[in-house]
């Protein structure tokens, strides 16, 4: 495979290292902006060294990898070539570079949108099971919107909050540029590999073993989903006296959710519906899933919490609840089960028709000869 067969996937990447070429240039001359000083970001390279160091070494590694997009396009480099300059270039990114506060802030998006994805999902109960319409559909919309009349007093406070900590957090709004940077020189790397012997190999081993990583990758976010919920108990973690808070216990609700919704859609590379879409979904009902609807989502946040497994061990280590913080966020473990998760998602579609069917090849007119 040449490398000409994946121009635009270059230079996608190519101009993400100009951008951070000129990001870094832009940190190193005003390192109070610098995403390696702000405060919530753990890096493991600034954890190593300091801010300025990172800054310094994040420039070089964006120069680099701005050289090595334009040697590629040219022609200058082979398919190893690229595909060894590009691993090396999302090792160090994303293992140097990853951050938590990254985590966090996809955390925190994902739990605020939970409450219209709730809503959607009722409705579309209520339009497409009529049996559950009356039962469930209607009764829960109804205690839904009573809840929030009667405490949406908590509801401007948790807004409110909210918002104010978006703001404050400045520089670290750049840690999802620098993953999709990461990102998308691992998606070269993955590019370049495809077709080889050995993925072939490792791809059929992955796909016969998909189940069990499938099952370890759903179960990552329940520590953390049930962690949230014991802001209702007497024994809160990681919430101390502020989860008596309504406006905080809320918000645990929200982020608590958004963590077993992550279980559940993992549990969906396994089911029929993460083949083809149920009933209950609007215009797409009964259509076959593209497999790369669900593996490129499941494939980034696997790469964003292996990422995010460095730096948090890092803030793990100097902690006085170590082993706590490491069974709550087990990225470390959560981020690879989910990446052969979604591996072996594609293996199995590949296997699989459009309708979840084991294709067969055709027999050979000679067969019954």
């Amino acid at each position: 495979m040449s490398t000409y067969t994946l121009p635009r996937l270059l230079l996608a990447a190519t101009a993400a290292s100009l951008f951070a070429s000129v990001l870094g240039a832009v940190w190193l001359l005003h390192p109070a902006d610098s995403f390696f000083h702000a405060k919530q970001t753990a890096t493991l390279i600034a954890a190593l060294t300091s801010g300025d160091t990172a800054t310094r070494v994040f420039l070089i590694t964006a120069l680099g990898a701005l050289a090595t997009g334009a040697a590629s396009l040219s022609g200058a480099l082979g398919r190893r070539g690229t595909m060894a300059g590009a691993a090396l270039l999302t090792l160090v990114l994303g293992a140097g570079f990853g951050s938590s506060a990254t985590l966090t802030s996809a955390g925190y998006l994902l739990a605020l949108c939970m409450p219209l994805l709730l809503v959607g999902l009722l409705v579309q109960v209520i339009r497409r099971y009529p049996a559950a319409r009356w039962t469930f559909g209607v009764p829960a919309l109804v205690l839904l919107a009573g809840a929030a009349v009667l405490g949406r007093e908590a509801l401007g406070n948790l807004a409110t909050t909210f918002v104010a900590q978006l703001a404050g957090q400045g520089a670290n709004l750049f840690g999802p540029l620098l993953l999709l940077l990461a990102l998308l020189w691992a998606a070269v790397t993955i590019r370049c590999a495809r077709g080889t012997e050995f993925v072939a190999r490792a791809t059929s081993w992955v796909t016969r073993h998909r189940r069990v990583f499938t099952i370890i990758a759903a179960c990552g976010p329940l520590p953390y989903a049930l962690a949230r919920l014991t802001w209702f108990t007497p024994w809160p973690i990681f919430g101390g006296d502020a989860a008596a808070d309504p406006a905080t216990r809320i918000w645990g609700i929200t982020l608590s959710s958004g963590a077993w919704l992550g279980a559940v859609l993992t549990v969906g590379l396994l089911r029929p519906w993460g083949e083809n879409f149920p009933r209950w979904v609007p215009w797409l009902a009964g259509r076959p899933v593209p497999v790369m609807a669900a593996a490129l989502p499941a494939g980034a946040v696997a790469a964003m919490l292996c990422f995010t497994a460095v730096p948090l061990l890092v803030q793990a280590a100097a902690s006085e609840r170590s082993f706590l913080m490491a069974l709550v966020f087990p990225c470390w473990l959560w981020g690879p089960a989910l990446a052969l998760a979604a591996w072996g998602y594609v293996g199995h579609r590949r296997i699989t028709g459009p309708s979840g069917i084991i294709r067969t090849p055709a027999p050979s007119p000679h067969s019954g000869s």
